[in-house]
């Protein structure tokens, strides 16, 4: 087994390389968060992290690549079956309705970051098409996700009788709003989870 100089105490090349790619995603994700993606540029990233353009270009093409990161990013934390038991929605004993309410609690925690958070502020007319496809294809686990959650619910009467695809997509576009809800600070991560889990559940008529 080959010793790295210096132990483990200093980075090697390849952890301070993949330590600088993170920090230009991350100033994507709160700069197109904040200004919008089809104003953002690689220069304006460059600016954000004090550093010269060309160095970005070294970690990312274009700014297609880093939303493309972005979404694997997103994409990969939600999937994460070993983090926050609390809201993994494929434990043992849920019905799909206590399923579907886990992913959607899933879900605001993954999106209140900047990471998530600005891929509800992306819109596909923005998006060149094969960028937006390639984007679908991350996402496809998710959407299948909650498919056979709300198949799941609809099977055992715990959902009533819906379009599974309507319900997962009016849901999730929903989550559209939460970075607008953290601006106009309207609660917690948690309270704004119960708030939307109450609504996409029960809607808005008294009950």
């Amino acid at each position: 087994m080959t010793k790295r100089a210096w132990g483990a105490s200093i980075q090697s090349r390849e952890e301070k390389a993949e330590l600088k790619r993170r920090a230009v995603v991350q100033s994507a994700a709160r700069l197109i968060r904040r200004i919008g993606y089809d104003a953002l540029s690689l220069g304006d990233i460059a600016a954000d992290l004090h550093v010269a353009k060309p160095t970005i270009y070294y970690y990312f093409k274009n700014k297609e690549e880093i939303v493309l990161d972005l979404m694997t990013s997103a994409v990969g934390a939600f999937l994460d079956t070993t983090a926050h038991a609390e809201d993994y929605p494929d434990a043992p004993g849920l019905s799909g309705a206590e399923a579907f309410e886990r992913f959607i609690r899933r879900a605001v925690r993954v999106t209140s970051n900047d990471v998530g958070a600005c891929l509800f502020v992306l819109y596909p007319h923005q998006i060149p098409d094969q960028i937006r496809r390639d984007i679908d294809t991350i996402a496809q686990p998710v959407a299948a996700w909650a498919d056979r959650i709300v198949r799941t619910g609809l099977a055992d009467g715990s959902i009533r009788a819906c379009d599974p695809i309507v319900a997962f997509n009016w849901a999730v576009n929903g989550l559209r709003v939460l970075p607008i809800l953290t601006e106009l600070h309207r609660g917690t991560q948690s309270a704004l989870a119960d708030a939307i889990v109450d609504l996409v559940l029960n809607g808005i008529r008294a009950r």
